[in-house]
């Protein structure tokens, strides 16, 4: 027999639930973010056709458990105050719903952008006004990130995929899962999501060029999250635990016997009070974000992602536009919220993708932003801004599926900048994988073992 390729093999590690017996399986889900939740959402949803043997514990660091809500939201003031985006890194967002977003950031070249426009700033005569008006929309902080482990293994991965895929696969691998995940969030068949309120708003994208296409929309993350919640523990009583406020100290491993590999038994949990838990369960999802490649460390299971810095601006204008706008240059969006204030349109400002570990928001970053807008909207105000990491991918693509070495682990991670556009595709995508079902978009090009099962 012909030894199974990686794909193969991983796939075929993925057993279908549906072939097991019917007692109930415990599936246990490492974050609470889009694609946390949106994973919770498809298991149990879907599993209402095989006579409801999926349980799912969501455990989350973030203690919202308590402010999980439905109800619509009417101003910006009200938002922040039941949800303010700058309390979880992972729910800030550029409001942005763009499957029209669809080229990743690894086709550009980085020598051109970044690397070039570094090497003159050293020569130039006046550093600090080259950097201050001409920094590319790409950056790397070289003297932190040369004594970054994580970075190594995350350029080594970049490197590797930029001889394996070319430009047109992955564009076409993004489009399949943006387009996928706008039609899991529009499917009128599903009344639980299409009952969610989270300030869509937008119709279409204006490009650079002038044309708008459509299909993109805008909306709130935060309060698609908040809702999500809400909707699962009332709709799923029974079979959805939900344990926030905790932290994932450490995966407890354990040898599968019938996998004949190794597995993982158990998560230890501890809480803000230093109390330690242990959740055991039969498959677990690791969807932590940033957080997800550290965990993925101390297993070493490959999962090459990399915090990157972008920034977000809220603005009001009197221009009231009803489609998102790309930002001159391409280095953002500009995406209209369902808020006014003063009879003026709010808008959330996003974009630039910078490799530092910096947290603090770049006032010139802010600055570009708002004079960028400045061409399209006049009167521009600014309400709020600040700076988020995001966990992107060695080649700008999620990662979907079940992990290396371990046969009961999976991942869900990787989103960047387009964790709002994809989070419910993923989401659904991997609930598939987990639960034996065909999926609707190939699942290949998401796998993790795209990146080879060598851990850097």
């Amino acid at each position: 027999m012909a030894p199974l390729t990686a794909t193969a093999a991983a796939l075929q590690k993925t057993a279908s639930l549906s072939k097991q017996p019917q007692q109930q399986q415990h599936i246990v889900i490492l974050g609470g973010g889009i694609a946390g939740l949106s994973t919770a959402r498809y298991l149990l949803g879907r599993t209402e056709q095989l006579q409801n043997n999926v349980k799912v514990t969501l455990i989350d660091r973030n203690n919202d458990d308590n402010n999980a809500s439905n109800a619509p939201v009417s101003s910006y003031e009200q938002q922040r105050a039941l949800y303010s985006h700058f309390s979880i890194p992972s729910r800030r967002n550029g409001n942005v719903l763009c499957p029209s977003l669809t080229i990743p950031w690894t086709t550009r070249s980085i020598f051109n952008e970044a690397i070039m426009p570094a090497i003159k700033s050293i020569f130039a005569m006046n550093s600090n006004t080259t950097q201050q008006a001409d920094r590319p929309a790409i950056t790397f902080d070289w003297k932190a990130l040369m004594s970054d482990k994580s970075m190594y293994s995350f350029a080594t991965h970049y490197v590797l995929q930029k001889w394996i895929y070319t430009p047109p696969q992955q564009h076409q691998s993004n489009k399949s899962i943006l387009h996928y995940s706008m039609k899991c969030l529009d499917d009128p068949s599903d009344a639980l999501v299409q009952s969610i309120h989270y300030g869509r708003f937008a119709k279409g994208t204006r490009l650079v060029d002038g044309t708008v296409v459509g299909g993109d929309s805008s909306g709130d993350i935060g309060l698609f999250c908040r809702g999500l919640l809400s909707r699962l523990k009332s709709e799923y009583e029974d079979r959805f635990i939900v344990r926030s406020g905790e932290n994932v100290e450490r995966l407890l491993l354990n040898r599968d016997e019938k996998q004949n590999a190794a597995a993982i038994s158990g998560v230890v949990t501890i809480d803000k009070n230093g109390n330690r838990s242990t959740i055991h369960a039969d498959r677990f999802v690791i969807a932590m974000g940033n957080d997800s490649r550290p965990l993925c460390d101390t297993i070493q299971v490959p999962c090459p992602i990399y915090p990157v810095k972008g920034h977000l601006v809220t603005i009001s204008s009197s221009v009231d536009c009803a489609h998102n706008i790309t930002l001159p240059n391409g280095i953002g969006y500009a995406a209209p919220m369902d808020y006014k204030v003063n009879d003026c349109r709010l808008y959330r400002l996003s974009g630039f993708v910078d490799f530092t570990p910096n947290k603090e928001p770049d006032q010139h970053r802010i600055d570009a932003l708002v004079n960028a807008a400045k061409v399209h909207l006049h009167d521009v105000e600014i309400i709020d801004a600040s700076a988020c990491h995001r966990p992107i991918s060695a080649d700008d693509r999620p990662i979907i599926g079940p992990a290396a070495k371990f046969s009961n682990l999976y991942l869900c991670t990787g989103f960047g900048s387009r964790g709002w556009s994809i989070g419910l595709g993923s989401g659904s995508l991997l609930a598939c994988l987990i639960l034996g079902l065909p999926s609707d978009i190939d699942p290949e090009p998401y796998l993790p073992c795209r990146f080879g099962t060598r851990y850097f």
